[in-house]
């Protein structure tokens, strides 16, 4: 069945796009939006108080979506400046622990490894078939782990983590924090952030939105123990007290994590989308691809790929990929033919949203099916 959202995104009537979850398209109207922002800002000074409605009703969106407090919600740059805030807002001493996967992108890696220099021990915890297990994680919690950092939808598999309760469980008896990176899942899938701790999330891929812009979520709980790494005139309560010069009073909630003036911009477009998203509604989106994506493997799985994502249904998210040598050939030659998806790294990932149905399945596999053909001939 063709999906009744297609005619709204013209890339996707343009071509078979399939990489959602490296480039959302943008979701209608988000130029309008832009547009509004220009208006706006013509008006100077006084455009400002149009500037800050629009960012508190965003984070009201926001928080709705995870189904959460305002409070507990903030604008960051991006979610690789999300992990940062983070690391640096921790108080860290020798010995502690941070778990995180094999199954992370880089911008769940890099920060973790570079606390190594202050004697934090960074434990990667490996997959299973392309899943992480609850048992393979808890034997690496001790009194030393500090935070565990996990994707809730891993990048690279697809694969939907789907202890969450439990590792909250078993991270706070211990005195951890549970970390979530929802960029593969916030716009996608439902969720919310009960026994959560932290969680941050891009705005570009699932949510349709713009660039610049970074989803976070921190707990009462642990905004207790945060001691922010930077602090500017945005974070505090009132950077015009007469005492100014001798003390600050940082904002409550997740507000204190941001330093300054928040991308305005994209906080109008990723107001739009989100309204589009929700409008939408996730578990609809969630239900009406569970068919295509459960699909998709098993045809690929019966041409003889070698599949990363797992076949458990109750791990599925919106990507399927398939690992193979010749990965970026593959993905030039499915362009070349009317076919996006995101292929390099050994793999090919293909990943659907509201805008895709069971004919850009059939597309894909149909032609990828004469790529693999051509490609075999040409690699004997």
């Amino acid at each position: 069945m063709r999906s009744q959202f297609k005619a709204l995104f013209p890339r996707a009537v343009e071509t078979v796009y399939l990489d959602t979850a490296a480039e959302g398209l943008p979701a209608p109207g988000l130029a309008e939006s832009f547009a509004e922002y220009c208006r706006d800002k013509s008006l100077g000074t006084p455009g400002r108080r149009r500037f800050h409605r629009v960012e508190a009703e965003t984070t009201s969106l926001c928080a709705r979506l995870l189904e959460t407090s305002p409070e507990n919600v903030t604008l960051l740059s991006n979610a690789s400046e999300a992990f940062n805030v983070l690391a640096g807002s921790l108080e860290w001493k020798a010995g502690d622990r941070v778990i995180i996967s094999d199954l992370e992108f880089p911008s769940n890696v890099y920060p973790w490894l570079r606390l190594e220099q202050m004697g934090v021990e960074v434990v990667v915890v490996s997959g299973h078939g392309g899943a992480l297990r609850f048992e393979d994680i808890e034997q690496h919690i001790n009194g030393s782990t500090r935070l565990i950092s996990l994707s809730l939808v891993s990048y690279r598999t697809g694969a939907f983590l789907d202890c969450v309760p439990r590792l909250s469980a078993e991270a706070h008896r211990v005195g951890a924090f549970l970390s979530i990176d929802a960029t593969q899942a916030l716009g996608r899938l439902p969720l919310n952030v009960e026994g959560i701790d932290y969680l941050m999330s891009s705005s570009f891929k699932w949510l349709l939105g713009p660039h610049g812009l970074g989803v976070v979520y921190v707990s009462p709980e642990l905004r207790e123990r945060l001691n922010p790494r930077a602090v500017g005139w945005y974070s505090v309560r009132n950077c015009f007290v007469p005492d100014r010069f001798e003390r600050y009073d940082l904002k409550s909630g997740a507000a204190c994590l941001a330093s300054g003036m928040p991308n305005f911009p994209s906080l109008y477009a990723l107001r739009d989308s989100l309204r589009f998203v929700l409008r939408t509604g996730i578990d609809s989106i969630r239900d009406r691809l569970l068919e295509p994506i459960a699909v998709l493997r098993r045809r690929l799985a019966a041409a003889g790929l070698s599949l990363l994502t797992p076949e458990d249904p109750r791990l599925a998210s919106g990507i399927v990929a398939f690992e193979h040598p010749h990965a970026t050939q593959i993905g030039s030659a499915l362009e070349e033919e009317g076919v996006i998806v995101w292929a390099g790294d050994g793999r090919v990932r293909a990943s659907l949203h509201l805008y895709n149905d069971e004919e850009d399945v059939d597309r894909y596999v149909s032609i990828l099916e004469g790529v693999l053909k051509k490609e075999k001939v040409a690699h004997g």
